[in-house]
């Protein structure tokens, strides 16, 4: 009898057991299925994701981390986000009102004090200078922002809307926190950041918006096209930017994918290096102009349309005249001949100062295969004209930039992504700047800047811009290759993904996982 007991003891225990572990496989189950996870893929992602350092704010921005008090949409307009309203009291003077119900992703309330706190750390730390606006004084009054510059500041709400004013809060952890986990105000949170890999985000429960979505953001760090099209293709992600247009067709006509293209504000180009002796002269910078095929690079080798200088004439101050410098390699070994760069021991490369002439053209190694083909094919065309060039992919490419080891610079830039010239020709040309790599000082693109800091008309800046540009072509300041096309590729299942032509963001609190 005793052992019967023990028996049938023992088999309720198994019993259970089984019981319980099926009961807690249905409750994962469960949870799994309503968990809606949304795989992403990034093809950039820096050492931190400090909105203050660099352009490492687009990061958070991109993946509706950070928010803003205002923003450019889709259409390039601008919208209000943590501040629902403004209202330009003066000439130098507005007035911000902060949206009610805000609040940080620890939970804090977003009031006027808090956004005053957080724009003045970025305008005490920040790097970018070219974002910056002259701050005479910022005052909190409950709700209400008002910001005051030294002097009337045309671009203010322009500068507003740019990551690095990312609305963070400043009481909780300390700089080394908000470089890996800031604290912000955006429909989906950092959960872990790792460099080099990703990160994992979750959603906002208090986001002012409402209900969210997608519950879990899984970013993944893809930096080669071709691999984020396999990624795309086998499942282990939903959404990808920047597919090459080659790999574009794969997803063409299939009910699965759901793809939005057009033209963006991206610009890729070469920096020159200023400090070599023969980039000092003008005709040799002309002759690199002359002497490479953009319309090919563009048409053949990526998709995207050949640029004639730093602006897409989508915009209302871009260029819309010719290219100042088409190929003709003829005419590039002309002007070359008459600079006195010439080859005087008949190896095919001409000289400077009794040395050859070979351009070492850096990229990055996350910068893929376009910026190697496209030195490829330089490299061809340059020697035609008696150029010789290297080409170097590096992961150090900062420290290069930085030292200056290089002649010319594999650069991708979104040009006005706050639909205004001067961010451009400030961070990247500006005598002195911090985007600056090839130390370019020209005084009359200078005082253009100084002009955009005090001009209010619109169609005065425009005016500006498209001077600026011009000075920046004419003179070969760098060599303007090639306007991307954006793309973005989704699964169907995928809803509220907009194309911004800005490229500075990717999802946000409208992004949904059927």
């Amino acid at each position: 009898m005793k052992k019967n007991v023990v028996i049938m003891i023992l088999f309720m225990i198994v019993l259970v057991g089984c019981n319980s572990q099926e009961t807690a496989g249905q409750v994962e189950k469960v949870s799994s299925n309503e968990e809606k996870t949304l795989n992403l893929a990034l093809f950039w992602l820096d050492s931190n994701i400090e909105p203050t350092e660099g352009w490492n704010g687009w990061t958070l921005s991109r993946l509706g981390i950070g928010e803003t008090l205002i923003r450019f949409d889709e259409h390039m307009e601008l919208q209000p986000v943590i501040a629902e309203s403004w209202e330009q009291v003066d000439e130098t003077t507005t007035d911000f009102t902060i949206r009610e119900g805000v609040k940080f992703h620890n939970g804090n309330k977003v009031d006027a004090e808090a956004v005053k706190a957080s724009i003045e750390r970025a305008l005490n730390i920040s790097d970018r200078d070219d974002v910056k606006f002259p701050l005479k004084s910022m005052t909190a009054d409950g709700q209400i922002l008002t910001i005051q510059t030294t002097e009337p500041f045309a671009t203010l709400l322009n500068n507003l809307a740019d990551p690095v004013f990312t609305i963070v809060d400043t009481t909780d952890g300390d700089s080394e926190d908000i470089k890996f986990k800031p604290v912000a105000t955006g429909a989906f949170k950092v959960i872990q950041f790792t460099p080099d890999i990703g990160l994992t985000l979750h959603k906002h429960e208090a986001h002012w918006s409402g209900e969210i979505g997608v519950d879990v953001v899984t970013v993944k760090y893809i930096q080669d096209a071709s691999t984020r099209t396999m990624a795309l293709q086998s499942g282990e992600i939903d959404f990808a930017t920047q597919i090459g247009a080659k790999d574009l067709t794969l997803f063409e006509n299939n009910e699965e994918f759901h793809i939005q293209k057009g033209p963006n504000l991206r610009i890729f180009l070469l920096r020159l290096n200023m400090d070599k002796p023969y980039m000092q002269n003008l005709q040799f910078r002309q002759a690199l102009s002359y002497g490479i095929d953009k319309e090919t690079y563009a048409t053949k080798i990526v998709n995207g349309l050949p640029a004639k200088g730093p602006f897409n004439d989508l915009l209302s101050f871009g260029h819309k005249g010719e290219d100042f410098y088409s190929y003709d390699p003829e005419k590039a070994k002309e002007l070359l001949d008459q600079a006195g760069f010439v080859d005087t021991d008949g190896d095919g490369i001409r000289e400077a100062d009794g040395e050859n002439i070979v351009l070492k053209f850096v990229s990055r190694t996350n910068h893929g295969s376009d910026a190697n083909n496209i030195g490829t094919a330089m490299q061809a065309q340059y020697k035609e004209i008696g150029i010789g060039m290297e080409i170097i992919q590096v992961e150090n490419y900062a420290d290069m930039a930085n030292s200056g080891d290089f002649d010319l610079l594999w650069e991708r830039w979104t040009s006005a992504p706050t639909a205004d010239p001067q961010y451009f020709l400030k961070a990247s040309f500006l005598s002195g700047s911090a985007g600056n790599y090839g130390n370019y000082d020209h005084p009359d693109l200078d005082e253009i800047v100084k002009q955009l800091d005090h001009t209010l008309d619109k169609a005065e800046r425009d005016r500006l811009g498209m001077k600026g540009a011009e000075i920046l072509m004419a003179d070969v300041a760098s060599l303007f290759l090639y306007y991307q096309e954006g793309t973005v590729v989704t699964r169907k299942n995928v809803d509220g993904v907009y194309r911004f032509i800005s490229e500075l963001y990717y999802i946000d609190e409208r992004i949904k996982v059927n």
